[in-house]
């Protein structure tokens, strides 16, 4: 009989115990369940690099009862949480040195939720007290990207902040506190400096230094290190860009890629133009300077801005027939204008030739040449201007009929040029044959071909 009730009681026990997480409300004769457990699992993370963050407060609010619990070293927790019914749950995540975090999230009795990741930002200037050993150095930020060099009118001084972290990636306070070193890793050279060398890390971990530009354009690596149990720490180098001043007249010019098109005569022919800019100290100037164009003959862009190699360029489009006053047939001006440090208006220009169609003229037109005698021939290859050719026409004179030889300029290949010296030239008609006495008709062609058409003209005498 006492075995009867023991066993009585153990049943009764396991179902109390069975349903104490549970509640019922009667609806007839069926029970409904309204009650019961649910299981939250999560991770909590560094917003920016995604690193677990250990130790982290997790508080859930909305259950029967309010829930604490700390992640793991690798940002995880775990946790049941009672509930009367289904309901909206609040996960409120929080560490030292970072911003709260609420989360909102719908729990259902009886189930398992992986909580979305939860991602805690660092506050600035998180470091303090609390910090472990100094282990890493990281730019924390600077005040501008570029500078000028002196004198260009723009900021020629740069403030670089770096920031020392310990092994979590937490900013060191003052009582890990580390001497910061600076140095300049490669530089333009002009005479630029970092103030100070070095400087204790603060009470956030930072430490500041200042670049000041010299007189020579360029790219300068500020680096900053520190030593700690014998071993040195460096920082990335951190690029700071030194750009040039003002325009100066006398670093200042524009120009195409050649002196004589074959172009007379055309309408909208293109060709580039570029203004070249440089400050005093002979750097390129600051990116964005404006040039102005203008030209004597033709359309050409009104303005562009300098590129880093103060370089600005646009596009003339040619009229068929420049005359520039002075130069004659062919020849226009394209000039560039900007303004220097003291807001004058300084300006350069270059003239450029537009050649035509060739023209062959010889003196003497013929002659009659004893036996053993040699003959001076003087000609000019020149456009319908008596302007040169352009490079790359080819002057050629050859013997076609008669026992001669000719020497000199027999074979020319046009250079770029505007002389008109390019267009005078000489030959020497020898007779190859002095042992004969015979009298014979002789023929010498002179001949041009090339970007500028073709063009021959023939010398036509006797010989013996």
């Amino acid at each position: 009989m006492k075995n009867y009730y023991f066993s009585l009681f153990t049943v009764l026990v396991i179902l109390s115990l069975t349903f104490s997480s549970c509640k019922f409300t009667t609806t007839g004769e069926n029970p409904v369940q309204t009650g019961g457990i649910v299981t939250l699992s999560g991770t909590v993370v560094e917003s920016t690099s995604g690193n677990p963050v250990s130790s982290a407060s997790v508080n859930i609010i909305g259950g029967t009862a309010a829930k604490i619990i700390s992640t793991d070293d690798s940002g995880k927790f775990s946790v049941e949480v009672g509930l009367n019914q289904d309901a909206s749950l609040t996960i409120i995540t929080t560490r030292t040195g970072y911003d709260n975090d609420t989360t909102s999230i719908y729990a259902a009795v009886g189930s398992d939720i992986q909580v979305p990741l939860i991602k805690l930002v660092k506050q600035q200037g998180a470091g303090g007290g609390t910090s472990g050993q100094a282990a890493s150095i990281y730019l924390y930020s600077q005040s501008a990207q570029s500078i000028g060099v002196k004198e260009s009118g723009s900021n020629e001084t740069v403030q670089i902040i770096f920031e020392v972290l310990d092994s979590t990636g937490v900013p060191i306070g003052s009582n890990n506190s580390v001497l910061v070193s600076f140095s300049l890793g490669s530089s333009p050279g002009g005479g630029e400096y970092l103030y100070p060398v070095s400087m204790q890390s603060n009470a956030l971990g930072r430490a500041s230094v200042t670049l000041n530009t010299g007189t020579i354009a360029g790219v300068a690596q500020i680096i900053a290190e520190f030593t700690i149990n014998d071993v040195v720490v460096r920082s990335q180098p951190v690029m700071i860009t030194i750009y040039g001043g003002f325009p100066d007249p006398n670093h200042f010019g524009v120009a195409s890629d050649k002196q004589n098109y074959p172009e007379f005569g055309v309408i909208g022919y293109t060709i580039p133009f570029t203004a070249f800019v440089g400050d005093k100290y002979s750097n390129p100037v600051r990116p964005g300077t404006s040039v102005y164009f203008a030209t004597t003959s033709g359309i050409i862009g009104g303005s562009n801005v300098t590129d880093e190699s103060g370089r600005a360029t646009v596009t003339l489009l040619t009229q068929p027939n420049p005359d520039l006053e002075g130069y004659g047939p062919g020849f226009f001006i394209v000039t560039a204008s900007t303004v220097d440090e003291n807001n004058n208006h300084i300006q350069t220009s270059t003239v450029r030739l537009l050649s035509g169609l060739p023209e062959i003229s010889v003196d003497p037109t013929t002659f009659a040449m004893e036996n053993g005698e040699s003959k001076l021939f003087n000609f000019i290859v020149s456009d319908e201007n008596d302007n040169p050719l352009s490079e790359g026409q080819t002057i050629t004179v050859k013997v076609n009929k008669g026992d001669l030889e000719v020497i000199g300029d027999v074979d020319i290949s046009m250079l770029d040029t505007q002389l008109k010296t390019s267009t005078m030239f000489t030959f020497t008609a020898i007779d190859s044959k002095p042992d004969t006495t015979q009298l014979q008709q002789a023929v010498i062609d002179i001949e041009t071909t090339g970007p500028n058409g073709e063009k021959k003209v023939s010398i036509i005498g006797t010989s013996k």
